[in-house]
């Protein structure tokens, strides 16, 4: 009888680690390494980011864990050129890297607007990546912009900026953007599956939501009030604002994590695992480690 009760807990553990492992997603993830070959300036060290991207990718190569690798925008910071030194370094990884498009990323010349996607490996701007129990969205947060060619988008930036300074808001900046009604439909349609399917949903976009401040998209309320009609969304990661932030809403984790770039030697950047229990986030350099738990 001893014997098999010994079996039964065994297989009982066995059972238990696997539900685990089902549920369980760890990422890589960086943000805002704005690489650029040209001196410092406003406590940006644009320079020193190829080391510092070199010494992420070589960390998270080192962690089996690790299914793949998110870079949360502002992968360059002005000159088109440097996504090919940028990419050569990426190249190392050893798990596919899934980008969002940041603001500095189309800081580059007109003629290459519409060249930036394929320099970040995009097909599509916003897309979405299942793993496991787990439904990982990407947004594209610059489809309403300045830094377009087509002057119908650049009129609707303009409106937007006019509009949020006029209600004295923080984000009426034109560093900001905004996401479009069609891909705002797209999501609530991803959300409408998820839902379905009973899978928890992180979000990953180069802009905040929360807290409402300089650096959030434009019609952060409008995308806040489609996700928060879903239970299922846990997470909304972001990069933008380097000094990173954090607020919690509506069971909602709205994490920004901090540039890269923005000290001489520092770095910033994190392993992300996910469960049905919480979100944990181990912080490298100024990047701090958090539990949030999730309902």
């Amino acid at each position: 009888m001893k014997i098999l009760k010994q079996l039964f807990f065994g297989f009982l553990l066995i059972m238990m680690s696997t539900v685990n492992v089902k549920s369980q997603v760890t990422t890589g993830v960086f943000a805002d390494c704005q690489y650029c070959s040209c001196d410092p300036a406003i406590n940006r060290y644009y320079g020193n980011s190829l080391k510092k991207i070199d010494e992420c990718i070589t960390r998270f190569n080192s962690d089996k864990n690790i299914e793949f690798v998110v870079g949360l925008g502002d992968l360059i910071d002005r000159d088109f050129t440097s996504f090919d030194q940028v990419n050569e370094v990426l190249k190392a990884s050893k798990n596919r890297i899934y980008h969002t498009t940041g603001n500095h990323d189309f800081e580059v010349d007109s003629l290459y607007f519409d060249l930036v996607p394929e320099k970040l490996g995009l097909k599509q701007t916003y897309y979405t990546v299942q793993k496991k129990d787990w439904q990982f969205i990407f947004l594209d947060g610059n489809e309403i912009t300045l830094n377009s060619n087509n002057q119908e988008v650049v009129k609707k930036a303009n409106q937007w900026i006019n509009r949020l300074t006029e209600e004295n808001e923080p984000n009426n900046k034109t560093w900001n953007a905004a996401i479009s009604e069609k891909q705002q439909n797209w999501l609530i349609d991803q959300l409408e599956i998820a839902t379905s399917k009973k899978r928890n949903v992180a979000l990953f976009c180069h802009y905040p939501l929360l807290p409402l401040e300089a650096h959030a998209l434009w019609n952060s309320k409008e995308i806040l009030a489609i996700i928060e009609k879903f239970s299922c969304v846990k997470a909304w990661i972001n990069g933008h604002n380097h000094a990173g932030n954090y607020a919690f809403q509506n069971g909602i984790h709205f994490i920004n994590l901090k540039g890269m770039v923005e000290t001489e030697n520092e770095n910033a950047y994190s392993i992300i695992t996910f469960t049905d229990k919480k979100i944990e986030i181990e912080g490298f350099g100024r990047e701090a480690n958090k539990s949030l738990p999730i309902d």
